[in-house]
């Protein structure tokens, strides 16, 4: 795969600073990216918005421990974690994307 192909469709799954990192990488075998299952981060942030009070965005992510506990907590706190984790889902979704693409590359 094209290293330029490769970045492009790797623009919304990683942060700008990572797509950086992996456009500095002249040795780096990116035919492999394509066969990684990456998570979107916007269907994060609308799991999140919708149904993050139920801990469904983490579930998404892959956090079943945090989805558990977020569920519990937010019971307690009225939504609180909600609000905060929107954010912090949104951007995890992005560093676990970056973290496989490190380890295949």
């Amino acid at each position: 795969m094209n290293k330029e192909i490769a970045l492009l469709a790797l623009k919304d799954k990683i942060s700008e600073e990572d797509l950086f990192i992996l456009s500095t990488k002249d040795n780096a075998d990116f035919s492999k990216i394509c066969l990684l299952d990456l998570k979107s981060p916007l269907t994060g942030l609308v799991l999140g918005l919708f149904l993050g009070v139920l801990g469904v965005d983490r579930f998404y992510k892959g956090d079943i421990f945090l989805g558990i506990i977020k569920i519990f907590v937010n019971l307690i706190t009225f939504g609180i974690w909600w609000l905060l984790d929107l954010f912090l889902v949104y951007h995890g979704i992005k560093k676990d994307n970056f973290q496989k693409i490190l380890m295949v590359i």
